[in-house]
């Protein structure tokens, strides 16, 4: 049985000197009014939402405070890459912090550092903004549930549908910048009750000769008041594909975005034993290497995430009540050793339960996406006995038997490429 480990000090650093991604919540303004957007009141957890824009300086300030722990690591013979993620809200609502924030990086001292930008969007925007989103070469993820009735839930603020709009920018792009639509552009889509996996696919492949990523709503932090609303709207991606009439043709095109061939990926790379994430897997014991409880990330393994109030998260989905720091007017206020501490608070809360749970070396909880983590005696909604275990592999197999070709498929086109 596994031993568990606290994070260190010395791990949030390394997370620091090697950070892959830093997100700015640009704004917390929108010009749209989604009806379940995360920041609605259909859910909880999250600052209120006062049309502030992120100051500059506060983006300055974090990234003079990051220059100094890359500094720490310039490898000579290649160069880390760092990419620059704008969120909002609509980020395009604060253009000019965008431009600030990509000439202050790009007139940094060199440092082994490469920086790329990406950013998601309502489209609304696009039009105006196209060209320099294009000379900067950013990855752009627009958000967009389909044809006009399956969008009808992103409105304006005056309860119209945004569709047209953004139909009209995203065609817009794709005219002008062909090749940079074809490698740069993707798509993101709520499943609801009012559009489908089948039609929305459709749409997308007619439209744009694109897939969609295809997401359910967010099922964490809702409002209690709520409650009713929320199951009115939402749609699971199975139950909705299980209602499609071409079933098994969307199942072999949407490939990982079907929950059943994303749980066969997990149980291949993680319980096949012909994976490995590294040479160190090959020379230990899964069993005799030291884990942290739950499966949340190690604070900044991923990426950095400051709100437009300065709060500092590890990620943009965890509740802004717990913050790792936050940036001032005049500093950056964050400690490794507070840092570490906090993260290893929240952890063993559950740490009962994850000594008898067969998930122990390989969960994937996030426990800032419990509903009860604020609270002592946190109980994980995931724990798995060692049956419960052995049952969803059968299914995997089940799944894998009447789709004998997933498996290359994962190994060629998802793992080796992770």
């Amino acid at each position: 049985m596994n031993d568990f480990a606290k994070i260190t000090p010395n791990q949030i650093r390394y997370n620091l000197i090697n950070l892959r991604q830093l997100v700015f919540e640009v704004t917390d303004a929108c010009n749209l009014n989604c009806k379940y957007c995360a920041y609605s009141d259909l859910y909880t957890g999250y600052d209120k939402r006062e049309n502030i824009n992120l100051p500059f300086q506060k983006a300055k300030l974090i990234i003079d405070y990051l220059y100094e722990f890359w500094k720490e690591s310039q490898p000579k013979d290649m160069d880390k890459r760092v990419s620059i993620a704008f969120y909002g809200g609509e980020p395009l609502m604060n253009f000019t912090f965008i431009k600030e924030v990509i000439s202050y990086v790009e007139a940094l001292p060199p440092i082994s550092r490469i920086f790329e930008y990406n950013m998601t969007t309502n489209g609304v925007l696009l039009d105006r903004y196209m060209d320099f989103l294009v000379e900067k070469d950013f990855v752009i993820m627009v958000s967009l549930d389909g044809d006009e009735q399956g969008h009808s839930y992103r409105t304006w603020k005056n309860g119209s549908n945004s569709f047209h709009t953004v139909f009209k920018n995203v065609k817009l792009l794709q005219t002008k910048y062909p090749a940079f639509f074809d490698t740069n552009v993707s798509f993101n889509s709520v499943i609801h009750d009012r559009n489908s996996i089948d039609s929305s696919y459709s749409f997308f492949a007619e439209q744009f000769g694109k897939k969609t990523k295809f997401v359910p709503l967010s099922y964490t932090n809702i409002n209690p008041e709520r409650w009713d609303e929320f199951c009115e709207i939402f749609q699971g991606i199975t139950e909705n594909l299980n209602q499609s009439r071409n079933c098994k043709t969307l199942e072999h095109e949407l490939f990982l975005n079907i929950p059943k061939t994303y749980s066969l990926m997990n149980y291949i790379r993680l319980y096949s034993n012909n994976v490995f994430n590294s040479y160190s897997d090959l020379l230990f014991s899964k069993n005799k290497v030291r884990i942290c409880p739950t499966g949340t990330c190690s604070p900044f393994q991923k990426k950095m995430f400051v709100t437009a109030k300065g709060r500092i998260l590890s990620c943009e989905k965890i509740r802004h009540e717990f913050e790792l720091g936050i940036v001032t007017d005049e500093k950056v206020e964050m400690n490794v050793e507070q840092v570490a501490n906090k993260q290893n608070e929240y952890t063993f809360k559950y740490i009962e339960q994850c000594k008898k749970c067969a998930l122990r070396s390989n969960c994937n909880v996030c426990i800032f996406q419990t509903d009860d983590t604020p609270y002592n005696n946190a109980t994980c909604r995931n724990f798995s006995t060692q049956e419960m275990l052995e049952l969803s592999f059968a299914k995997c197999m089940e799944h894998l038997e009447e789709n004998p070709e997933l498996y290359n498929k994962i190994l060629k086109e998802t793992i080796v490429r992770s």
